[in-house]
């Protein structure tokens, strides 16, 4: 017990700093990442107050490390915000964050803000019953991340995503191909590309809204709507509420807008036209061209359909032959690449994502690095370098790799050399580096000031020098060497991205390449320039003749940096007891229910939910009183990750049923081989606990890139000399294996189990059968799954959208104890449909199966699940 109690204090590590307005809870170490955040949100609080209309209050601010993976998130049900501290790079699309914290804290507060924002009624309901009852969180997703996105951008004409051009160009992409997303596709976001469709359609209609109508009009439809009780109706029928407060304050329902907000994109993109030859067609992501003899090489990541609501992320470097445009898949790999790929000596050199161990509850005690990798284009050979949290590398010889890293506890870089030997810090100081490239006569970076775009600059690896080459509010990168002192790059001048030159010896003349369309990425080969540019679809890989103009930099005016000396923050120490007061109920429902069919006998009772603040704990309690059986009900389920990376989860039934798993990941790695072990012990009390099981389980995952395999090993017992009402043992094991095969997925999966002492016989179940009760069995179940139809229909009011349709044939088989044997074959048809804005996903299932003894049975199956909230 001493021990026990040490162990729970020790976790008891939560740091607590905070204001009136902001709790920032943060682990020990992560002192500066709390200031930052706290910094940022008090200066910048009074500008999302003033969008929103809404003045919050101690709002818990959560600081959590989850390596190099860089995001964010809002919880207006529990009411919080967490903040994954690692400031991103360059990216795809050179996005303007002059500062990682501020735009993080304007986005997410702004969630806040917007969907906890009540009026009148909704106000009164709220503070009875809690959260459920806020009724801006029943809205779209590109209303909830529209505001946000819109949001971020007004902090600074060189920072967020309306400033960037990458919405700008994907939205005139969209309109030179008369392809404008109808309110039916920005509300059901089908998988297709982009990624985050909600972020570009919603940040881009309402900075429309603002243009034409301003502003202040976003906090009165908040103000409107949010005094709304009846608005989760809203998510089934807009028209009875959405559209009732929308036309309220802008004389028009969101339908009506949508079709406005095209006649004001078709305007400003009418001149919209791409540039230069295109030579792919699978849009999707490419990025990271590099050019290497008569071949180019990039990234292409894409996303497959395998079944209703399943997908799988494909990530490839392919080999393009420049002479005959034919593509060859080079590798395929388990993870993302999270650095651009580089070429040296017919080394092909590329980083992937990995797991390591971190200080959060997100990702359950792990986090995201780099590990780099060597492949040889001759040889077909791979080979690991090292892992490390790589931001940028690049190649000086075969066994001599310059790195970057971020900075920790502080803004910043590092810069590393790697030789096989050893490690070798070169540098450390106050510049964040999102790239760095050579040539070998020159060492180039990309990197910023704090509350900076990145400039260029050439560095002395021998001196740990920065020379500036060019400086302006704008954000450069994707850098590309062309000649030995001229320097390539991709800028957003003016919110277009284009292709740059400009000469190291001489840095006063710029050179621009390409005026039209938007580009991530580039490469030179001969007299040509090659790039992947963008198109309704994705990117694509286009080409044109090398013919550079001249280029002036327009006049620009700076953004003035926070002067957070001028703002008065009277902050405090706390304790984890301003965590645990979080733990009090968000939500707190009456709860009546019918129990028998006469309606004399009631359940009354309430439904208790809440979490604290870190995520850590979580329960959900049912209480009331049974007329119908005249005794007390009580149903709880503790969810607990206070023992982080051991998942603690408990259910409970008054006077029935306790039961307490807990789960470990022994392993956990991203790279192809084994990549998860996991031990479970699950402790059972039942049938008024008389019965007392304990049962230890074992789960091995092993993955490549286009199959995932798994075993399972789980041993239940029972003994009378632990308290139970019976002697028993029982064995069970499954394994199983999915396969991504023909833009489907093959699924087999064979179990088998021994209970021959349990007085509740189990059972089997295979498609075509009645449930077949055996203490011993086997069964085996396969599978093809394929995309039949892409539909993409659907109606605004009610809300309901059919996205596709999946064909599933299947063969099932079962032996039972008396070694009688069952089999069935037959077909599924599945259909993904979603509901309340896209949220909810809703799967009917028909099929029949043909049985052994030549039986048609007809099965009609309907699953219904919340999606991911934004």
């Amino acid at each position: 017990m001493t021990i026990f109690i040490f162990l729970v204090f020790t976790w008891f590590d939560w740091q607590v700093i905070k204001t009136e307005n902001f709790t920032i809870i943060y682990k020990p170490g992560y002192e500066w990442e709390a200031y930052q955040s706290l910094k940022n949100l008090e200066y910048y609080r009074k500008n999302v107050v003033a969008l929103t209309g809404n003045d919050t209050r101690n709002l818990p601010v959560v600081i959590e490390d989850i390596g190099t993976s860089s995001n964010g998130f809002a919880n207006p049900i529990f009411y919080n915000i967490h903040f994954f501290i690692y400031p991103p790079g360059s990216g795809s699309y050179l996005e303007g964050i002059e500062d990682w914290y501020r735009i993080l804290s304007v986005h997410e507060f702004t969630h806040i803000a917007h969907m906890t924002k009540t009026n009148t009624i909704s106000r009164y309901l709220t503070g009875l019953f809690g959260s459920p009852f806020q009724s801006n969180m029943y809205a779209p997703g590109w209303i909830i991340e529209g505001i946000t996105v819109y949001s971020e951008s007004k902090n600074s004409i060189y920072e967020g995503r309306l400033n960037d051009g990458y919405f700008d160009s994907y939205m005139g992409a969209r309109i030179s191909e008369g392809k404008f997303p109808s309110i039916i596709e920005a509300t059901n976001e089908p998988l297709s590309f982009p990624n985050g469709k909600i972020y570009l359609y919603g940040g881009e209609f309402f900075n429309f809204l603002a243009q034409k109508y301003g502003e202040e009009k976003f906090r009165n439809f908040f103000k409107t709507y949010g005094s709304y009780p009846w608005a989760p109706v809203s998510a089934i029928f807009p028209g009875l509420g959405l559209d009732i407060a929308v036309k309220r304050i802008y004389g028009k329902s969101f339908p009506e807008l949508f079709k406005e907000w095209k006649k004001y994109e078709d305007t400003r993109f009418s001149k919209f036209q791409a540039e230069g030859d295109k030579i792919t067609n699978k849009g999707w992501y490419i990025s990271s061209l590099v050019a290497d003899n008569d071949k180019l090489f990039f990234i292409r990541e894409s996303s497959i359909k395998l079944n209703a609501f399943e997908y799988k992320n494909l990530w490839r470097i392919i080999e393009l032959n420049l002479n005959t445009h034919k593509e060859k898949i080079i590798a395929t790999l388990n993870s993302q690449i999270t650095t651009k790929i580089k070429i040296y000596n017919n080394q092909l050199y590329f980083s992937t994502a990995e797991l390591k161990h971190a200080p959060n509850i997100y990702y359950n005690g792990y986090g995201i690095t780099s590990t780099l990798r060597r492949f040889n284009l001759m040889g077909k050979n791979e080979q690991v370098l090292f892992t490390d949290d790589i931001r940028t590398f690049c190649i000086l010889d075969d066994d001599v790799i310059i790195y970057v890293t971020h900075r920790q506890h502080d803004f910043g870089s590092e810069i590393w050399l790697y030789t096989p030997e050893n490690k070798k810090k070169l540098w450390e100081g106050s510049l964040l580096i999102n790239e760095i490239e050579t040539n070998g006569k020159w060492i180039v970076v990309s990197a910023s000031q704090q509350f900076e775009n990145p400039d260029l600059y050439t560095f002395d690896p021998e001196t740990g020098n920065f020379s500036l080459i060019q400086s302006t509010p704008w954000t450069e990168g994707h850098l590309c060497f062309m000649q030995t002192d001229w320097l390539g790059f991709i800028a957003n001048f003016e919110g277009k991205h284009r292709i740059y030159a400009i000469k190291l010896i001489t840095p006063d003349s710029i050179l621009c390449y390409k005026k039209n369309g938007f580009v991530n990425s580039f490469a030179f080969s001969e007299n040509t320039l090659y790039f992947s540019s963008l198109n309704a679809n994705g990117f694509d890989i286009y080409k044109k003749i090398s013919q550079p103009e001249n280029y002036t930099l327009p006049d620009w005016q700076l953004n003035p940096k926070p002067d957070f000396n001028s703002q008065r923050i009277e902050e405090k120490k706390g304790s984890y007891l301003d965590i645990a007061k979080t733990l009090f109920p968000s939500a707190r429902l009456p709860l009546f229910l019918p129990m028998d069919a006469t309606y004399k006998k009631w359940l009354y009772g309430a439904i208790f939910s809440g979490s604290d603040a870190t995520d850590e704990n979580f329960y959900l309690t049912y209480l009331g009183y049974d007329q119908l059986n005249n005794k007390l009900f009580l149903k709880s389920n503790l969810q607990s990750l206070f023992f982080s990376p051991v998942q603690i989860e408990l259910f409970y039934n008054y006077n029935d049923y306790l039961k307490i798993s807990s789960s470990y990941p022994v392993f956990n790695i991203l790279r192809p081989g084994i990549s998860h072990i996991l031990l479970n012990l699950n402790l059972k009390s039942y049938d008024e606990y008389r019965r007392k099981e304990i049962s230890p389980v074992f789960m091995i995952t092993w993955r490549r890139p286009y199959y995932t395999g798994y075993w399972s090993f789980s041993a239940p017992f029972e003994r009378k000399s632990l308290k139970s009402l019976i002697d028993r043992t029982c064995l069970t094991s499954g394994i199983g294996l999915n396969y991504v095969l023909f833009t489907g997925e093959f699924h087999t999966r064979m179990a088998g189990f021994s209970d021959p002492q349990n007085p509740d016989a189990p059972h089997i179940s295979i498609r075509g059968y009645a449930p077949i009760y055996s203490h011993k069995g086997i069964l085996f179940r396969t599978e093809y799954s394929h995309q039949l139809l892409k539909l993409r229909k659907g109606l605004w009011n009610p809300n309901i959208y059919f996205e596709d349709l999946f064909g599933i044939i299947f063969f099932d088989c079962a032996i039972d104890q008396n070694r009688e044997k069952y089999y069935s074959l037959g077909l599924e048809i599945a259909l993904e449909s979603k509901a309340c804005f896209g949220f909810i996903q809703i799967i009917p299932n028909a099929g029949l199966a043909i049985n052994r003894d030549k039986r048609i049975k007809l099965f009609i199956e309907l699953t219904a699940t919340p999606s991911e909230l934004p």
